[in-house]
């Protein structure tokens, strides 16, 4: 028995590395340079990483840190592989705003938020779309998700620290270049067009991930820094 006991530590010793490799795999990371008005006033690093549930699928964890202007936002987001949420938070921090915090759960249709900052705590409930992603203003890897949506023409756009939903129509402008740092990469470009008429740019490589954002009505531009990692 004994012997047997070593043997199975010995073998799980081996393969606990392998299965610790297999249990999270990066999607995507990276860091985005945000101009306005060609003026640079912030960055985004992000990380999105993919771990198999027992079905087989992938639960998605992105997280990130954006420094916009004199704001910092921690945001970070739970989904399922196609970015609809079950866990949703981010904390922003501001020399004038002071500090707010959103957390919220979204299940069966339905947004439970809760609300911190300097004048107490709110609750906020509403309903939305079933499979709505996120989207929160100034944030902009996950726009990785709307891209994980193409070629559906209409996607449901959760906006946390608004509380509302927005349905924006999704299309394919075309195949483009894009050019980051020196390099020139194979793009798609995607429009999203918000009920107000107003547009929102993106441009991923094959993979789907996130090479530019641009939001015309902001004159914004959010550019990833490095090229991804092939």
């Amino acid at each position: 028995m004994t012997h047997r006991l070593l043997g199975f530590v010995a073998a799980l010793a081996v393969a606990a590395p392998e299965l610790i490799a297999q249990s999270a795999q990066i999607i995507d990371q990276g860091s985005f340079t945000i101009t306005v008005g060609g003026q640079r006033t912030g960055r985004e690093d992000f990380r999105i990483e993919g771990t198999p549930t027992g079905t087989g699928a992938l639960e998605f964890v992105a997280r990130a840190t954006v420094v916009f202007g004199d704001r910092r936002l921690i945001p970070a987001l739970r989904s399922d592989s196609m970015g609809a949420p079950s866990d949703y938070q981010i904390e922003s921090r501001g020399t004038t705003s002071g500090t707010e915090r959103w957390s919220g759960k979204i299940t069966r249709g339905r947004v439970s938020a809760r609300i911190n900052n300097a004048r107490g705590e709110s609750a906020k409930e509403y309903i939305v779309t079933d499979g709505a992603i996120i989207l929160d203003d100034d944030v902009f890897h996950q726009y990785y998700f709307v891209a994980r949506r193409a070629p559906v023409t209409s996607i449901a756009v959760v906006v946390p620290r608004r509380n509302t939903q927005l349905v924006m129509r999704l299309s394919t402008v075309g195949n483009e270049k894009v050019t980051i740092g020196t390099k020139e990469l194979d793009a798609r470009h995607l429009l999203l067009t918000e009920p107000s008429g107003a547009t929102r740019d993106l441009w991923v490589d094959g993979k789907g991930r996130v090479l530019k954002v641009a939001i015309s009505s902001r004159n914004l531009v959010a550019l990833r820094d490095d090229p991804p990692t092939p």
